[in-house]
């Protein structure tokens, strides 16, 4: 199922992506934030990203995926991190 996904990362920036799947959109977040290490200067405040968009991550592969898969469009906040999929039409 093809899925529309933006994500936000505080610090960071929003970005957007065309993704087959709900697994995916998974692996952009992680390696989106990943990526964004090097913008921070305090290494904990990049751990502290990168364990909101793991608990993200938790959530999307599973109520996420169900959402999603009904049709019906999903999103998530958890300190920092910021993700919405919609099913592409």
């Amino acid at each position: 199922m093809a899925l529309w996904m933006t994500w936000e990362l505080e610090g960071v920036g929003t970005a957007a992506q065309a993704v087959e799947n709900v697994d995916e959109a998974a692996r952009w977040l992680v390696g989106s934030v990943e990526r964004s290490k090097r913008v921070f200067e305090a290494e904990w405040r990049w751990r502290r990203l990168m364990d909101s968009a793991l608990r993200v991550r938790a959530r999307m592969l599973d109520e996420g995926r169900e959402t999603v898969r009904e049709g019906v469009p999903w999103s998530l906040t958890d300190e920092g991190v910021e993700v919405r999929l919609a099913v592409r039409e």
